[in-house]
């Protein structure tokens, strides 16, 4: 039965079974000018931001753009779970914007991340704001060894239903580009994660396809997670997979851990940790890949309902 509160806000008093304890599920509530917005921004427009110059050089810049799948995908990403089943905070903007419909809280944090190959380092810090079940905006800035370079992200995720969520994240950096995302809880233990990257076509880019896979097997302790991810770039098709787990400690310590390969050589093992507190997450993350190349991630995040 939905108290006085709930009913205003459009939440129900039950907490969704995730990883996350703040998420909730919403009622039907979608206005008709912000699903319009949506589908606009779907809507390819001719001639916007192709003249413009892209600065990337293909393949894009890096320690080593021959480098695996996983290497790429993984370490452009702020620290997080990796699965596009289970991001429902700031992150979702760049692991799969419609988990930002899935949460009831604003956010808004900052992600710190160093990738170490050889010689080379490359730095990068996220910027992000994200609105309850509504839209984000971020930035992210990566220095490279051949300059900077500066992406500016803008999310939008209207929550179709309490179960089942929409999103889109327009990317700028000198031309144009987006992903779109899906999410779906399905029952108690279960969740659905569906996202394209960098879905527009472009010959000097890497595009993504992704979906997860949680399974919550003690809600809110426990949660296991499987995720398949294709690259599907001009100079490389490859699949790649694997999962991990969280488990939710106490006084709001969680840790983490996965393992992601793509059947080449080519493996990723991640740990992480989290400390949740009221109002406030922090959380760090360490990488280490199968040659050599590392990263290691400090994410500092506050939240308010």
């Amino acid at each position: 039965m939905k108290t006085k509160n709930a009913v205003a806000s459009g939440f129900h008093p039950r907490r969704w079974p995730g990883f996350h304890p703040e998420l909730r599920g919403h009622e039907f509530r979608v206005p008709f000018l912000f699903l319009v917005a949506f589908l606009l921004l779907l809507t390819p427009i001719p001639g916007f931001a192709d003249d413009a110059p892209d600065p990337d050089p293909a393949p894009p810049p890096g320690p080593d753009p021959v480098l695996s799948t996983l290497t790429f995908r993984d370490a452009f990403l702020p620290p997080g779970t990796p699965s596009v089943a289970l991001h429902a905070d700031e992150t979702a903007m760049f692991w799969n914007p419609a988990g930002i419909a899935m949460s009831g809280v604003y956010y808004l944090g900052y992600a710190w991340k160093g990738t170490y190959y050889d010689d080379d380092v490359q730095i990068q810090s996220h910027y992000a704001l994200t609105k309850a079940r509504g839209f984000g905006i971020g930035i992210m800035r990566d220095d490279f060894s051949e300059g900077v370079k500066t992406t500016t992200l803008f999310s939008i995720a209207p929550p179709i239903t309490d179960k089942f969520s929409l999103g889109w994240t327009g990317k700028w950096k000198g031309g144009f580009n987006f992903d779109v995302g899906a999410m779906a809880v399905l029952g108690r233990h279960l969740s659905f994660g569906f996202v394209g990257r960098n879905v527009r076509y472009k010959p000097n880019v890497r595009r993504y396809w992704e979906s997860g896979l949680a399974l919550y097997a003690v809600p809110g302790r426990f949660n296991c997670h499987f995720d398949v991810i294709v690259e599907d770039s001009p100079w490389r098709a490859e699949t790649a997979f694997g999962g991990g787990f969280n488990l939710n400690l106490e006084q709001g310590v969680s840790v983490s851990a996965s393992y992601f390969t793509d059947g080449e050589g080519h493996g990723i093992a991640r740990i992480g940790l989290r400390i949740s507190l009221p109002g406030n997450t922090l959380e760090g993350e360490y990488t280490q890949y199968q040659n050599e190349y590392q990263t290691m991630g400090v994410r500092i995040a506050a939240r308010n309902p």
